[in-house]
């Protein structure tokens, strides 16, 4: 970076190399986002479980992209659901059973997908095979 005089002058910042981002709705209705930053997406990811046992404690609920916010069906009241980490149900394909978070919902040519991206590489929230 150079400055007016042709000197060249320091970055003052850089920016974290992993970050994770979501919406959530708070308890009063407010569409907000909490953005957390670390330098790997291991320890990003840790933050981020913290971040969302924190949310949920505090009746804050998950806000879906592309569509708006989405009534959660209340898991708490049907026995029969089966919770992936105790905040979201198994059959939830916006939810990363891999890395406990939420994935971006894709559509192209009538097929709708769910993936995000962890270290650079894209996750569809599927365990890979050994």
């Amino acid at each position: 970076m150079s400055t007016n005089n042709g000197t060249k002058s320091e970055v003052l910042f850089t920016e974290a190399p992993a970050s994770w981002n979501t919406k959530y709705l708070s308890p009063d209705g407010f569409v907000c986002q909490l953005t957390l930053r670390a330098d790997a997406g291991c320890k990003v990811l840790e933050k981020a479980k913290v971040a969302l046992v924190h949310l949920m404690e505090n009746d804050c609920t998950p806000y879906y992209y592309g569509n708006g916010p989405r009534q959660q069906v209340e898991a708490k009241s049907n026995e029969n659901s089966k919770q992936a980490n105790g905040n979201q149900p198994v059959d939830n394909p916006a939810w990363c059973r891999v890395h406990q978070c939420e994935m971006q919902r894709w559509e192209k040519e009538g097929r709708v997908w769910y993936s995000h991206k962890v270290d650079g590489q894209w996750c569809t929230g599927k365990a890979k095979s050994k």
